[in-house]
Formats: structure tokens, sequence, C-alpha cells
């Protein structure tokens, strides 16, 4: 009785197998085809102090440079120089220093990066990096000497900056916040710790790099930067 009662349940088992194996193949196929469609191009804890993979440009003419980029004993990159403006011009473009990586191909993905400011000026990141002269740019502002509170978005062609959308909005010192990103096409999304800042539509640079920047901003620090490619 026992084994009739064995044999009875092994066989329903093999007919509920049988039954859910086209359902199963579909959710397999579904999960390989979505994995396959993202991909992890970056992810940077900065565990190496070298910096290998990252480019440091500094705006020429800037006051207080070179910039000062590092990782230092907590894990976190650090920039310690005041870098900024431009001589007799620095509000409205806020010339600063740029530390990029990645490749000019990088069309679709989602940037995350935290951020822990030391100071009350401006940092932020870029994007859709071609070129110094040619990228998106997000950053914050605190200070209001320098035009802050603001978070801007904008984009450089050439020398000039060229505002997108802007809050008057700025941070706490010392706070750490998570700064997202996510490029679709012309679609640029924006978000500040989990909560949206800005979805707008531009298509003036379609791929490019990304960065870290700062404006006058002594002793900002930067972690987990993550690029995922759509």
């Amino acid at each position: 009785m026992i084994a009739n009662e064995g044999r009875s349940d092994l066989m329903r088992l093999h007919q509920k197998v049988r039954d859910s194996a086209p359902a199963l193949c579909v959710l397999i196929t579904l999960s390989l085809l979505f994995s396959g469609c993202e991909r992890v191009a970056l992810d940077e804890r900065f565990f190496d102090t070298s910096l290998k993979g990252w480019t440091v440009i500094d705006d020429p003419d800037t006051i207080q440079a070179p910039s000062d980029w590092g990782v230092e004993k907590d894990g976190w990159l650090h920039q310690r120089s005041n870098i900024w403006g431009k001589r007799g011009d620095f509000i409205g473009r806020w010339y600063g220093t740029y530390l990029v990586a990645g490749d000019s191909s990088w069309k679709d993905y989602h940037f995350s990066v935290r951020a822990k400011p030391g100071d009350n000026d401006g940092f932020g990141v870029v994007f859709r990096f071609k070129d110094p002269e040619h990228f998106y740019r997000l950053f914050m502002l605190d200070d209001q000497m320098s035009g802050g509170p603001l978070t801007r978005l904008d984009k450089r062609n050439g020398a000039e900056y060229t505002e997108i959308w802007s809050a008057r909005r700025g941070y706490k010192v010392g706070e750490e916040i998570r700064i997202d990103v996510e490029l679709t096409g012309a679609v640029i999304q924006a978000s500040i710790n989990g909560t949206e800042l800005v979805q707008v539509k531009d298509d003036s640079y379609p791929t490019g790099k990304i960065g870290l920047f700062c404006y006058a901003q002594q002793g900002q620090a930067f972690d987990d930067v993550r690029v995922t490619l759509h």
C-alpha cells in the first residue's frame, strides 16, 4: 500500500513537470533575454589608488589649479583642491575639474554614484562626455556667493554652457547623497536619493563617457561609481 502511494505521488510529480515545461522554458528564455540586455560596464569602488582608467581634466586658466584627486584611507575618492572659475569669468560657467572614465561609444546607460560634500561650493557628474568641450553636466551648488543654492542640468558646447533645467535647490555639507542618471535615447532622467529630480529631452550628444565634477569644492568625496549599459 505504501509502495503504491509512493508510485502515485511520483506519477503526479512527473505529470506536473511535463505540464509546466512550456511555461518554464518561456520563463528561462525571458530571463536570459533580459539579462543579456543589461551589462555592468563600470563598477568602481576605488580599491585601486592609482585611478587606473580615469583621466583628470582641469579647465584652462582656472584659479588655484591644479586639481588634487586621490583615493584616501577611508576608501573614498577625494578632490582636495579649491580649483575654480576662470580669470574674470566664472558664474554661469562654473569652470573646475573633471575625472573622466568609460568609453566614448556608450549610448544608453544608467550612471550612479555616492557623493559626500565637504564644502559648500559645486560638485556633480558629467555624462555622454565626448571631449572637454562637449558633454552634459548635472551639478549642485550651495554657496550664495557663487549663485547658489542651485541644482542645474546643462550642456557644454565649446567654452559655453547652455542651461537645460535648473531649480533653486542646494545640499547639506557633510550629508551623503546618491546621484542617478538614466539615459535612453534623447531622454535624460536624473534623481537624488531615489527621488526624481528632472526628466527632459535633448539629443545634442548621443554617446559618451561619464565623469565626476568639482567647482571650488575643496574636500569633495565620491564612491561606488557604477554604469550599466542598456
